[in-house]
C-alpha cells in the first residue's frame, strides 16, 4: 500500500490481483488499455521536448511547456481519463467504501499533465501489474 496526495488530500492506493478484475467491472476496459495510453502519452511528449530543444536550442522551459501544451491538445482527454480511472481503481482497491467514480473527479479541482500523482499511481500500477 502507498499513500499519494491529490489536490491536498491524501489517498491511500493499493493493487492486487482484484484490482485488474474490478477495473474492467466498473470501467469495461482492461487497466493495461490506460497504462500504454498513459505510457505513449508520456513517451510521445519527451520526444516532442526533445524535438523542440533541438530545433530551437535557446528554448526556455516556459515556451517548452506552452508549446508542448498546444502539440498535445489531442491526447490530453484521453490521458486524463487514463489517469484517473486508474487513480480511482487503485484507491478504491485500498478502501472499497470510496465514492463513486463520478463524486471523486468532483472533488478534484484541477488535473494537470504533469501532476506528481499521475506519476505516482502510474508506477505503481506498472510495478504492480508488468
Amino acid at each position: 500500500m502507498k499513500t499519494i496526495t491529490i489536490c491536498g488530500k491524501e489517498h491511500k492506493i493499493g493493487c492486487n490481483a482484484l484490482t485488474y478484475v474490478k477495473y474492467r467491472e466498473k470501467f469495461k476496459r482492461g487497466i493495461f488499455d490506460d497504462i500504454k495510453i498513459l505510457q505513449n502519452f508520456l513517451n510521445k511528449q519527451v520526444m516532442l521536448v526533445n524535438e523542440l530543444k533541438k530545433e530551437n536550442p535557446d528554448l526556455d522551459d516556459t515556451l517548452v511547456i506552452s508549446s508542448l501544451s498546444s502539440l498535445m491538445l489531442d491526447d490530453m482527454d484521453l490521458f486524463a481519463e487514463a489517469a484517473t480511472r486508474i487513480a480511482y481503481i487503485m484507491i478504491y482497491t485500498a478502501n472499497e467504501k470510496v465514492e463513486e467514480y463520478e463524486e471523486w473527479l468532483r472533488n478534484i479541482p484541477s488535473l494537470k499533465t504533469n501532476d506528481e500523482w499521475i506519476a505516482e499511481v502510474t508506477e505503481f500500477a506498472v510495478s504492480c501489474f508488468c
